[in-house]
């Protein structure tokens, strides 16, 4: 990073950070942009900002403007031709900014004189977002009160930033594929379990018709029920291994990625770190409170890209030494979005070193589906109680997890472990995160254990064979 591309001020470097915080609170696509669009903004000081992403390499889709447009913006604005906009095609094909000075005597093509006209444009300035050698979009930076000329500081300061925010728009762009892969695999995983269902009834139908004719096919049609329950929680059982296998790749695809670009916000740290230690600054200690916020966002996602490594790797073993608490402490970091702001957890671990023989990414994957049920029985603001204990006696460890939800009804506990029960709404869930839960304890040679009330909670008992 060269003099040019130094903040030169407290107020680039306050804004700055705080476009790195509004990244960081969010991975929605549409707000990254946003976030980026209006931060650009106001570091540079300029009236108007619009972000256009590439599409298929020849299309231009608008995805973030600042201030927003008004009602009615022709489609053409909004979904636009590369070709139609040879400045914009010029920033791409070149990988540096292209630079208007003054609308009015620069040579604008029909597409670029409307949007100068739409927006009353006096000057302006084109920057690509590039990473890795490829541009993702453009960020649009025009001024509406007079024509201005742009200072080398403020090109190269603004260019630096626009290349080091395509690393979050890359980010949110994964994050919102995966969400896209997940959601198609629950479609997918509940269009199967209906037409199971739907063959299941058919069968019963036809073995109904059957049982009136004699007992051989009565005993006949026992063994096909029982076959075709088997059937139907193995292919079950295959659809979710499929499903948390793609998830895993793609969660640790995502935890790589976002290691990369980590390491580089660390390096920029450190440089300004050093950079005000070493050069005498009235407003250093203001300077330095704002590095530490820097340095605890990355910590924090740290911590996060750590935990989706530990739920992602599974090596299909059961001779891990397994630490209770930090399992629980890494689904709790995973499922932080969810908690975030709504449910007050309460941690009870007697001891640091609860451990267990086996799977580590299997009891990853229990204690997540319970965990998750838990936060999505409580409606609004609630409570969750994670208590872990070990019996030197019985080398055992007991897990408890109690939540202040909506409970279950008393005629439905003998049914949460049974594979496509639920209770929640169609298409919010297939019923087979409790089983799968019940399943992995067992291989444990662990215990699992329900009671709840309706309207009042309910509360999980796991135990399992201690390792200590």
């Amino acid at each position: 990073m060269d003099k040019h591309t130094i903040p030169k001020s407290v107020r680039e470097l306050n804004i700055l950070i705080k476009i790195n915080q509004d990244i960081i609170s969010t991975l929605v696509f549409e707000d990254v942009l946003q976030a980026i669009s209006n931060g650009m903004s106001e570091l540079l000081n300029i009236e108007t900002a619009a972000i256009y992403t590439i599409q298929n390499e020849k299309e231009l889709l608008l995805g973030a403007t600042t201030p927003p447009l008004p009602p009615g913006v022709p489609v053409e604005v909004r979904l636009a031709s590369i070709d139609d906009h040879p400045h914009i095609k010029r920033a791409i094909q070149d990988h540096q900014p292209a630079i208007v000075d003054d609308t009015k005597s620069a040579k604008l093509s029909a597409a670029e004189q409307s949007i100068v006209e739409l927006r009353n444009l006096k000057s302006m300035l084109y920057l690509p977002f590039v990473l890795k050698g490829d541009v993702l979009g453009v960020l649009i930076l025009g001024t509406c009160n007079k024509a201005r000329k742009y200072t080398e500081h403020e090109i190269n300061l603004g260019q630096t930033i626009a290349n080091h925010l395509a690393v979050a728009i890359q980010n949110a762009k994964l994050h919102e594929d995966i969400k896209i892969h997940r959601d198609n695999l629950e479609k997918m995983v509940h269009e199967k379990t209906q037409d199971l269902k739907t063959a299941i009834e058919e069968l019963q139908a036809a073995n109904d018709e059957l049982y009136a004719k004699n007992e051989i096919i009565i005993d006949q049609n026992s063994e096909l029920k029982d076959t075709l329950q088997h059937l139907k929680e193995t292919q079950a059982q295959l659809l979710q291994s499929e499903k948390m296998a793609s998830l895993g790749t793609l969660t640790a695809g995502v935890a790589h990625e976002i290691n990369n670009p980590l390491n580089f916000i660390m390096g920029a740290y450190l440089r300004f770190d050093n950079y005000f230690r070493n050069k005498p600054d009235p407003n250093f200690k203001e300077s330095e409170l704002l590095l530490d916020s820097i340095k605890e966002g990355v910590d924090r996602i740290s911590t996060i890209v750590k935990s989706l490594k530990h739920f992602s790797h599974n090596n299909n073993k059961m001779d891990e030494s397994c630490n209770i608490n930090h399992i629980l402490d890494n689904c709790l970091i995973i499922l932080n979005n969810e908690i975030f702001d709504r449910i007050n957890v309460e941690q009870n671990y007697t001891d640091d070193h609860i451990l267990v023989k086996g799977n580590a990414a299997d009891l990853h994957h229990a204690l997540l589906n319970i965990l998750t049920n838990s936060i999505q029985a409580i409606e609004g603001e609630g409570r969750i109680s994670i208590t872990s204990t070990t019996n030197p006696k019985t080398k055992r460890v007991k897990i408890e997890i109690e939540d202040s939800g909506k409970g279950i009804k008393q005629e439905d506990i003998d049914k949460v472990m049974e594979p496509f029960f639920t209770t929640k709404d169609p298409g919010k869930g297939v019923g087979l995160g409790l089983s799968i839960s019940y399943r992995i304890i067992e291989e444990h040679q662990g215990e699992i254990v329900i009671s709840s009330k309706a309207g009042k909670g309910t509360l999980v008992r796991i135990e399992l064979p201690s390792a200590s």
